[in-house]
């Protein structure tokens, strides 16, 4: 192809006058228009007058103007249209460039006329370097499954299920129980309205069971997940269920006959060494060995725990009516290509066992919260004959707050429910035993929003008292079998005894088993409580991984309501990928092979994942995953990855253009690299609020501080600009994860260069800036200016 020599059209606009007011405009059009490539260069009075824009189509049709560069003030929304605008004249959209004066303080009177003048010129410079490099892009377009996989199958991804569904998606839902309906339908009530939870789930089941968009595989995990965003291929690994599905219709018959009895175990605490002793023997019902799925039987197909039929046992297959049983089936392995993955897998329980204080495991009528749901509720509570603690023998019972949590020997955090749930299992259980007696043992009572109406409901229910402490231990009487308690109530300033019936411990919530599970298959990161990462002041859906979302408590501890909202937004944002295709934007980074050593830097820094191995070892990045935040060139250490017409030689060439004595002698100049999210922003408010800025800084904007190469701030430096900002995100609230962490960690290496060419190190600076540090932003210039006038100039400045 042959090299396409630029022709430049450069249009100043000067709504208001305030250009003309700081600077000689004609001066400065003058010189410009006589600087290498430009065309045409000259104010523009009406931006959309028909005049000038048939003038402006037809030297692009006519090639006599092939890019341009806008300087002035304008506003996303006239960029956007002059950019759709000239596209029917045939410029491609990437090669305009853009240039606010303004916005780097060239119209602040107090500056003195000539510095404006001469910093004018340079940022126009600037501009046009980087437009003279400029290349014409197109999206690509890349093809995408319309088809989504949600792993976990509780109230989180049921509801994501049902919506995606209505919306003509096909849903893989892929569950490791036999059932549906996770925790939640375990439940005995749900709060605010103390309702039946399986009200709501039966209705979520029915219309899901009517659409023609799902497929439900229970018994069922995710082993292996390849591909990316809108080609994903996800390998599920189903356990046999000895029952085919698309036969079975629930008759019961096979259970009749099954000559097997197993203790049924207690649903919410699957790891029976965390059961307290006793309980399994005198709570739980037994079932046979064939029995339908649970949590919830959807759909009604039975399910067979093998392990526990005798060898020659084949009675369930003789009394099936629809010949649905299969004794022989073995595991079955599938693959699923899916454009998206949402991630709906739920919480556990902390376990109780750890306090050792309060006895759990240890005294039998010590339970956890959860526990207490299945003995309220209707399913699980066993004939008043049988049980050793029916409800109607409760006279006495205590609640134990933030057992486990907010206490740095088990969990650090508030689970922001339990207080919540306690209020909820008050009120049902003095429903059910009206003249019970309850005690809530607390260090504070935790009802956010509307959920304090559910606190005065119970302190006005009569017979429940709440003490601000809880119990040092808790032991059981020999020979009553009651529990005894000492605590300090702090309103009558002396301890109490109370002999207790039943004490529940209102347990924390942990990152699901699940959860990690799918973390280490996914590579997905993890915070410190092992729940996944995610950004989430802005994006609380993500998961750092492109295409991967997380939805409901496996993000952190909530409620039903909030899981359900959560899996929406996750659903929402899953979206983009489910039309076909996927568009990716042409400024993805691209790696100069030749020049490349293969140090694996790129992959190994990059928030995302996003790069892979071609065929040569090379690095490449995945475009369906890439965030285009440009990470991946300021870490590259020979400067060999750029992002399209965001190019490192793009920065040089404008670092380049700028003249470093155009503040005079004895005044440092100043190059700010400033992210576009935060810092930038912080730094054009600062102009717009007539902030006295310093007109010693010229800053360039970028996609994110850790795109910024530190051969990038090596060449300012020997080009004898006196300092380098590199302004970014505080920690933590970074849009690309990390990218303030990286640009600080390659201080080290940027040190050793400064070093050999005998530069101070404190020539470069990094600062953390919020959007509104505007304020903050002036005080950090003015301090760094006096620290480079103690420095005196840059020894590279001629």
């Amino acid at each position: 192809m042959d090299k396409v020599v630029p022709k430049i059209g450069i249009f100043f606009r000067d709504q208001g006058g305030r250009l003309a007011q700081a600077i000689d405009l004609a001066v400065l059009v003058q010189k410009i228009g006589k600087a290498k490539n430009v065309v045409r260069c000259e104010v523009i009075e009406d931006l959309w007058a028909p005049a000038f824009l048939d003038s402006l189509k037809n030297a692009l049709g006519e090639k006599e103007v092939n890019r341009i560069l806008w300087v002035g003030r304008f506003t996303p929304y006239q960029m956007r249209s002059l950019k759709d605008e000239l596209v029917s004249a045939g410029l491609n959209p990437c090669l305009q460039g853009w240039s606010d004066l303004e916005e780097q303080g060239v119209c602040l009177l107090e500056t003195d006329p000539k510095i404006r003048a001469a910093k004018a010129l340079i940022l126009v410079q600037m501009a046009l370097a980087r437009v003279r490099l400029l290349e014409s892009l197109e999206p690509l377009e890349l093809p995408a499954s319309e088809a989504i996989l949600i792993v976990g199958a509780g109230v989180a991804g049921l509801q994501a299920a049902e919506s995606l569904a209505a919306l003509g998606k096909q849903v893989f839902l892929v569950e490791k129980e036999s059932g549906v309906g996770g925790k939640v339908a375990l439940l005995s009530r749900f709060y605010p309205r103390i309702c039946d939870p399986r009200c709501g789930l039966e209705f979520t089941l029915q219309r899901l069971g009517d659409s023609d968009h799902l497929k439900l595989i229970t018994l069922a995990k995710v082993t292996a997940l390849e591909g990316g965003p809108g080609n994903f291929i996800a390998t599920v690994q189903k356990q046999p269920r000895f029952v085919m599905e698309q036969h079975c219709n629930g008759c019961g018959k096979c259970q009749a006959v099954c000559p097997v009895e197993i203790q049924e175990p207690f649903p919410l605490m699957r790891d029976v060494t965390l059961n307290p002793p006793g309980f399994e023997a005198s709570w739980q019902k037994t079932r046979k060995a064939i029995h339908p799925a649970s949590p919830m039987a959807f759909p009604p197909a039975f399910v067979i725990e093998r392990q526990h039929c005798p060898p020659e046992c084949r009675e369930c297959e003789k009394a099936c009516p629809a010949g649905a049983v299969e004794l022989d089936q073995s595991p079955a392995e599938e693959q699923l290509r899916v454009g998206a993955v949402l991630i709906t897998t739920g919480w556990d329980p902390y376990p109780l066992s750890n306090v050792e204080e309060y006895g759990y495991g240890r005294l039998t009528n010590v339970i956890s919260n959860l526990e207490m749901e299945q003995l309220l509720s209707p399913d699980n509570r066993p004939p008043t004959s049988l049980a050793k603690y029916p409800l109607n023998r409760l006279k006495e019972v205590g609640f134990i707050q933030c057992a486990g949590s907010r206490d740095e020997r088990h969990l650090n955090y508030c689970s922001s429910v339990c207080c919540s749930v306690t209020l909820k299992q008050i009120l049902y259980f003095k429903e059910l035993v009206p003249e019970a007696k309850c005690y809530v043992f607390y260090q504070h009572i935790r009802t956010p929003g509307f959920e304090e109406d559910l606190y005065r409901q119970v302190r006005e229910s009569g017979d429940v008292t709440f003490v601000r402490d809880r119990p040092a231990q808790v032991e059981a009487d020999k020979n009553s079998g009651k529990l005894n308690i000492t605590i300090l109530d702090p309103l009558l300033d002396k301890k109490i005894h109370i002999n207790l019936d039943l004490l529940v411990l209102a347990g924390g919530m942990c990152a699901s088993k699940g959860s990690q599970e799918i973390a280490q298959t996914f590579n997905l990161p993890q915070n410190q409580y092992h729940f996944f990462e995610s950004h989430r002041q802005c994006h609380p859906e993500e998961s750092q991984r492109t295409g991967i979302y997380a939805g409901g408590s496996c993000r952190e501890p909530m409620n039903v309501a909030q899981s359900i909202e959560s899996s929406h937004r996750s659903a929402l944002e899953a979206l983009k990928y489910l039309g076909g295709t996927v568009l990716i934007e042409p400024y993805y980074p691209v790696v100069n092979k030749t020049k490349c050593d293969q140090c694996k830097r790129c992959m190994e820094e990059c928030p995302f994942g996003s790069f892979v191995f071609d065929e040569k070892n090379f690095p490449s990045p995945d475009l369906a995953k890439c965030r285009q935040c440009g990470n991946c060139m300021g870490i590259c250490p020979l400067a060999v990855i750029s992002l399209r017409n965001n190019t490192i030689k793009q920065m040089a060439v404008q670092i380049e253009a700028i003249n470093t004595s155009f503040m005079g002698q004895g005044e440092p100049v100043i190059l700010a690299l400033l992210c576009e999210n935060d810092a930038y922003k912080a730094a054009q408010s600062a102009v717009d609020q007539g902030l006295p800025v310093p007109p010693n800084v010229i800053f360039i904007k970028v996609s994110c501080a850790g795109s910024v190469n530190n051969a990038l701030i090596a060449d300012a430096l020997s080009s004898g600009i006196d300092g380098v900002l590199i302004g970014g995100c505080k920690d933590d609230q970074c849009h690309y994860v990390k990218g303030n962490q990286l640009v600080q960690k390659r201080s080290g290496d940027l040190s050793d260069k400064l070093k050999t060419m005998m530069i101070e190190s404190e020539r470069v600076r990094f600062v953390s800036l919020e959007i509104r540090d505007s304020q903050r932003y002036v005080d950090q210039l003015d301090s760094y200016i006096k620290d480079l006038k103690k420095m005196g100039p840059n020894p590279f400045k001629l």
